[in-house]
């Protein structure tokens, strides 16, 4: 009876101590966690899913959409019809085309043979200085960009980075911030989601 009353202490205080460990080395960080935006574990989660599934972390970190291509329509119109929704929908929610490169795959561009790469990047000055106000790191997000990028079986595909880490990623972004993230995320994925099917 007493070897079990001195084996029952020695767990207690194993316990106690490894507790007190515990708490030593990650209380801060728990209090720290409690900061965050309340979506912030969720978001990271489901980029992790991501990599875990596939091993790559782009696509952790990206939405896409297939392009649609109609009977009797060529990859090019397609892409052309795209683009053109894309601009529209882009000028809709505020957003302006700041730049466009076409660039070539294997040293050739479509024309000549080569999978077709298409970048376009959008932009609100106005929304972007609101935020380079609150943190000049979230240049890194910017301008917001498109890709339309023809893939090894001839698929088109339009893609684009998910803003959800910048949104609820760290602590919770004043209100207006927040309302400015979510019109450019909304419009973003409108954007590749109209273009792809080509709807207006």
């Amino acid at each position: 009876m007493e070897f079990l009353k001195k084996i029952f202490t020695l767990i207690g205080v194993i316990a106690v101590i490894l507790v007190l460990f515990a708490f030593a080395k990650f209380g801060t960080k728990i209090s720290q966690i409690n900061q965050l935006d309340p979506k912030a574990i969720s978001t990271y989660m489901d980029m992790f899913d991501k990599v875990l599934a596939t091993g790559d972390p782009a696509k952790g970190m990206i939405i896409k959409r297939k392009l649609v291509i109609e009977d009797g329509t060529s990859k090019e119109e397609a892409i052309e019809n795209a683009i053109e929704t894309m601009d529209e929908v882009a000028s809709e929610h505020g957003l302006a085309k700041v730049d466009s490169k076409t660039m070539p795959r294997g040293g050739k561009f479509m024309k000549d043979g080569g999978l077709y790469t298409h970048i376009r990047s959008y932009c609100s000055p106005t929304i972007a200085d609101i935020f380079l106000e609150y943190s000049g790191e979230f240049v890194g997000f910017m301008p917001c960009r498109v890709g339309i990028v023809e893939d090894k079986n001839g698929d088109i595909w339009l893609y684009t980075m998910s803003l959800d880490l910048m949104i609820h990623g760290g602590k919770p972004l004043p209100k207006k911030l927040l309302s400015y993230a979510n019109e450019v995320r909304n419009a973003m994925v409108e954007m590749i989601t109209k273009g792809a099917s080509g709807d207006i």
